[in-house]
């Protein structure tokens, strides 16, 4: 979750920095940012950390526990860029919430 969030951010803060661009120039202005290539190296540790948990849970739970990315990327869009979150999406969040509490309890 910590590498999947940070390569979000990292991705977005690289866009922004590159706003306005023509479409030639955006490759190797892409290339050149610090910010891309923290997105980058925070995917590949997302990778990492989702074949160790492929090896170790059930793809049934595993795969929906990455939702918690959304929350993550929600607050931290928030925090970090001032981005309008509302009411109607921090609901969506909460139940986001709700769902991951519900994958964690037993239902055997």
């Amino acid at each position: 979750m910590v590498c999947e969030t940070l390569a979000q951010v990292a991705l977005k803060a690289a866009g922004s920095a590159m706003e306005g661009m023509p479409p030639e120039a955006w490759l190797w202005a892409a290339a050149a940012n610090g910010w891309a290539w923290i997105g980058v190296i925070g995917y590949l540790g997302s990778f990492a950390a989702w074949m160790t948990i492929l090896d170790r849970m059930p793809l049934s739970l595993g795969f929906p526990l990455t939702s918690i990315v959304y929350v993550s990327v929600t607050a931290a869009s928030a925090v970090l860029f001032g981005e309008h979150v509302g009411a109607l999406r921090w609901a969506g969040v909460a139940i986001i919430i709700a769902g991951i509490v519900l994958l964690g309890t037993e239902d055997d």
